[in-house]
């Protein structure tokens, strides 16, 4: 018979089956790529804090599934700054305070499986980046196996003592359900989970722009140092507000402002030549471009051979290959990297738009991502979904019945 921490578990984690399903994916790719998500310290992590669950799909999910999780919008009326809060001693803290901070504001507990793993590298960030205008904020939560028993007395004793936390650490509050504090409510609203609104266990994130606005919340089993590239992008000088604030490069090495396609529908696309997709999905993206070209549709495919080294060409080969084979009309640009420190800034605003379903970075080759016509990322599909079943989505954004 499983424990009362197990069923709880089963019954508001069951985003467990669909990463445990993604560990088949990654075995059958190759081990050069850059794929974040699949590395087994976070796994072991995982299987630390919560019972074995054997996902019973037939194939891996992420093979199966089209992207279309959409994040619940940003609240359109107040920040994070409006509300107060108590703190560990039971004082009002007015949140305003940490205006023109970034905030990444966790959901803790002293007894969890992900507890040292997290405490750590919270610490590691928040030395790293609080004289960069880095805050974190930690709230104790008992909701998730019962892993936070103790008196707030005893958790910040907890998080001082053995992780030598600087960072504030507040009042204990639940996170779901009726009682859940109004700041929760919030930051839920703002940014939904993969299954839903309701945060899934211990150490789930939220990052906060200066502004109070959320920008992006992240899984428990998400790594905080994982965030650190997000972070800076939260708080640079430049606020990317669409698709036409980039210049990029084309395959001769021109700057391309991508303001010329205000009014267009695009579809963004990192390709490669020598991928098992690249024929179903240049055949298929020809077919649209044919289709839709003529009433608004505007495809931008960018190489990138960060994924099994399947685009290893030249700027040159790679367009006389898409060009011949596939008598592509399409723009083709530079090749650029999607994934990293050295990430296209282009790519950047795109991830940071629309999350894959296991974190920001792009999985494979032919991830897609939708833009309407005021520059706008409104959806992203995965590598396995079919040009053509996008379709329907591209037709609506260009107003065809």
């Amino acid at each position: 018979m499983l424990s009362s921490s197990s069923r709880l578990f089963h019954k508001n984690l069951i985003s467990v089956c669909a990463i445990s399903a993604s560990l088949q994916f990654s075995k059958r790719i190759s081990c050069n790529s850059k794929l974040t998500l699949f590395t087994p310290r976070r796994v072991s992590s995982f299987t630390s804090c919560y019972p074995t669950i054997q996902p019973r799909f037939a194939r891996p999910v992420w093979c199966s599934l089209r992207y279309e999780h959409t994040m619940a919008s940003q609240s359109k009326t107040g920040s994070i700054h409006d509300f107060t809060v108590k703190d560990a001693k039971g004082n009002d803290v007015d949140l305003s305070i940490y205006k023109g901070k970034v905030l990444l504001i966790v959901n803790v507990a002293s007894q969890c499986g992900l507890t040292n793993s997290n405490y750590t590298e919270l610490h590691q960030l928040y030395e790293k980046y609080k004289n960069q205008g880095l805050e974190i904020l930690a709230f104790p939560c008992n909701q998730f196996g019962a892993q936070e028993p103790g008196s707030n007395e005893e958790i910040v004793e907890f998080a001082c003592t053995r992780f030598k936390a600087e960072y504030p650490i507040f009042d204990k509050v639940d996170v779901n359900g009726n009682n859940a504090a109004p700041i929760y409510k919030f930051l839920k609203s703002s940014k939904g989970g993969l299954f839903g609104d309701g945060i899934k266990w211990n150490f789930t994130k939220f990052l906060v722009d200066k502004d109070g606005n959320v920008v992006d919340r992240y899984a428990p089993t998400t790594s905080p140092l994982s965030i650190e590239t997000r972070y800076r992008m939260a708080s640079q000088a430049t606020v990317w507000e669409t698709i036409y604030d980039f210049t990029v490069k084309d395959a001769k090495g021109n700057d391309i402002n991508l303001s010329t396609y205000k009014g267009k529908v695009l579809l963004i696309v990192n390709v490669a030549s020598k991928c098992g997709m690249t024929n179903s999905n240049y055949t298929e993206l020809n077919q649209l471009y044919e289709k839709y070209k003529d009433r608004g549709l505007e495809i931008l495919a960018f190489p990138c051979n960060q994924f099994g080294e399947e685009e290893p060409g030249s700027n040159e080969q790679i367009t006389e290959f898409v060009c011949t084979r596939f008598k592509s009309e399409f723009p083709i640009f530079d090749k650029i990297e999607v994934n990293g420190e050295n990430a296209a800034p282009v790519y950047k605003f795109l991830k940071s738009g629309k999350w894959g379903i296991f974190g920001d970075d792009i999985q494979w080759n032919f991830a897609k991502f939708l833009v309407d016509k005021d520059g706008k990322v409104v959806e992203r599909y995965y590598p396995t979904t079919s040009p053509l079943t996008i379709e329907h989505d591209i037709k609506k954004l260009l107003g065809i019945s």
